[in-house]
């Protein structure tokens, strides 16, 4: 499997979003969502894709459907495992939506979380994460909005023992 990184907005109660949008506009995030993906891939489920209505520019894009969803300028695979059979540029990127959050985060080693400061009404929640992932950094702290660094402490124990126990063998 290729390595992932999940990259999420959530409010205070966990809403990532109402009737298939994001309900807050941020712009200093979205900047920062395109600065971090620029060049990279995005991984998104076929409702998030329509929601956005397009692949993003500068990207490449797979939608994450079940047989029969097409769309013009981007990939299209059947699960997570499918990723691994393609040829995409890393870093790539869990951008949404719930159902894809909660099958990919297991297998993220990083989460980059803008947590928006307020409460809002949705349909839409980020799954609980916080036992399985640990905070890395506070990337940054604006008024409206705090962009979070998490890293899973799984994968970043397993890691850590690649790195501790070094090349095995030689002669």
């Amino acid at each position: 499997m290729k390595p992932l990184r999940a990259i999420a907005a959530m409010s205070l109660n966990r809403v990532i979003g109402s009737g298939n949008r994001i309900p807050w506009h941020l712009p200093e995030d979205f900047r920062w969502f395109k600065q971090v993906t620029l060049g990279g891939t995005l991984v998104m489920g076929r409702r998030t894709f329509e929601s956005i209505g397009r692949p993003l520019p500068g990207r490449t894009t797979v939608v994450l459907s079940r047989a029969g969803f097409t769309a013009a300028g981007v990939r299209v695979a059947a699960g997570l495992e499918a990723l691994a059979g393609l040829d995409l540029p890393e870093p790539l990127y869990i951008c949404g939506g719930a159902q894809i959050y909660e099958q990919a985060l297991p297998l993220c080693s990083d989460l980059y979380l803008t947590l928006v400061k307020r409460e809002v009404t949705g349909d839409a929640f980020f799954p609980p994460f916080e036992d399985d992932f640990e905070l890395a950094s506070e990337l940054r702290d604006a008024p409206e909005f705090k962009i979070l660094h998490y890293r899973n402490r799984r994968l970043a124990a397993a890691w850590a023992g690649i790195r501790l126990e070094g090349p095995r063998g030689g002669g």
